[in-house]
């Protein structure tokens, strides 16, 4: 087994040395410090984890004894420290490295700092004098959008356009323009003329528009009064031709139809005593006329009703005694029928009882008949068998024996016998 390993490129920090183990815990032995190679060179690790394999393979693992059992937990539980111990060396090795850069990037961050400061510092002076144009030039520009003489076109309100008319001719055009004055002072003057056209275009179009509002009222009042005149002419027709349906309709009731349906008195004089008065009073000028054409026709069928109840109480009368005389006469002759009928069916039961017995006495003898064919003809039947089985048996001559005639059943050579196998 190996006793050490040595890093083939060593780097500042470590040391060639031979290494000896420091711990009886581990599968082999490991340098005290940590080889970079081993963790920095795939060959190098391959090397010291062949010697791990070697170790391992020297191994023979036996879980028949319990001494081989904890052997096995022993060379496992050497495998984990070894691993616990080359972590805890790759570790070591790489604390230097991230110190060092910890401190190169807390420099770096220094120096992004200081330069960045110093760079504003020395550029402060010219960034002050352009935010100061920048911020004059803003002010300016934002002066000149005030005397835009768009802020009021020609179709807003000629209220808003004297409006930003009258701001704009207040505004002097002094020293304060500063470089912009000749510009500012004819900007000023193309917006007045320009907002003096805007309010005498939008001063024609208000004009016009009252005078278009006033003709459109002027209509809508003439329509309203034709519109009224026309629904008192129109409720006036319907309220007159109701007047004429309503008449007709008390007519209709008074000949006895509702909807061209003839009825009875009761419904007819219910409808001109409770649900036209109601009707009829809705009519207007109508209503008292109407009321007494209604009054009339309640009178004459009050009269018609009353003698129509004394005809029909006298073909009432009539009615019973016919229904009387008749009820006689079927009496009689119900009682005439009933004894005829009594006597054809006592006729008609003794002539059925007599057919009866003759049909039970038929059906005996043929029973007896019947009985007596079916006998013979299984006698019959049982002869042929007998003789058809005896020939059969006959023909086997001298060789009609047991085993010969089980075989010719099996065979189905005797006629009539069936051998279930």
């Amino acid at each position: 087994m190996p006793t050490g390993f040595r890093s083939s490129s060593p780097t500042k920090g470590t040391s060639k040395m031979d290494v000896t183990s420091t711990s009886t815990d581990l599968i082999i032995t490991l340098p005290a410090v940590p080889n970079v190679a081993t963790f920095t060179d795939e060959a190098e690790f391959d090397k010291l984890f062949a010697a791990i394999l070697e170790k391992v393979d020297e191994h023979k693992p036996d879980v028949s004894t319990k001494k081989g059992r904890d052997e096995i937990k022993s060379l496992a539980h050497k495998i984990g420290k070894t691993k616990v111990a080359l972590d805890k060396q790759g570790l070591a090795l790489t604390k230097e490295w991230r110190d060092n850069t910890t401190k190169v990037n807390a420099t770096r961050n220094k120096i992004e700092q200081r330069l960045e400061t110093l760079q504003v510092s020395v550029r402060k002076p010219v960034d002050d004098w352009e935010d100061a144009e920048k911020a004059r030039v803003a002010d300016l520009n934002s002066r000149f959008a005030a005397l835009d003489a768009g802020r009021a076109d020609a179709n807003c309100q000629s209220d808003q356009i004297r409006a930003v008319l009258a701001e704009i001719e207040a505004t002097e055009i002094g020293e304060d323009w500063q470089e912009y004055r000749d510009e500012a002072a004819l900007a000023k003057q193309r917006a007045v003329n320009a907002l003096r056209q805007n309010l005498a275009i939008a001063e024609k179009r208000e004009a016009n528009a009252r005078e278009l509002e006033e003709l459109r009222a002027l209509k809508a009042a003439k329509e309203e009064e034709d519109r009224q005149r026309r629904e008192a002419e129109e409720a006036a027709a319907r309220l007159r031709d109701r007047s004429v349906k309503a008449r007709q309709y008390i007519e209709e009731v008074e000949k006895g139809f509702i909807g061209g349906e003839p009825q009875p008195y009761g419904i007819l004089i219910y409808e001109l005593e409770r649900k036209l008065p109601p009707l009829i009073d809705e009519l207007g000028v109508y209503a008292e006329e109407l009321h007494a054409v209604r009054k009339g026709a309640l009178a004459s069928l009050t009269l018609a009703m009353q003698q129509q109840a004394a005809e029909d109480a006298a073909k009432a009368e009539e009615s019973r005694n016919a229904a009387a005389a008749k009820a006689e006469a079927d009496a009689k002759e119900a009682a005439a029928r009933k004894q005829a009928q009594d006597e054809q069916r006592h006729k008609r039961e003794v002539e059925e009882a007599a057919q009866a017995e003759r049909d039970r006495i038929a059906l005996e003898r043929k029973a007896e008949e019947d009985a007596r064919a079916k006998r013979e003809a299984d006698a019959a039947h049982r002869a042929k068998v007998a003789t058809d089985i005896a020939d059969a048996l006959r023909t086997m001559s001298g060789r009609a024996t047991p085993e010969a005639i089980a075989e010719a059943l099996i065979a189905g050579k005797i006629p009539h016998c069936t051998v279930r196998m």
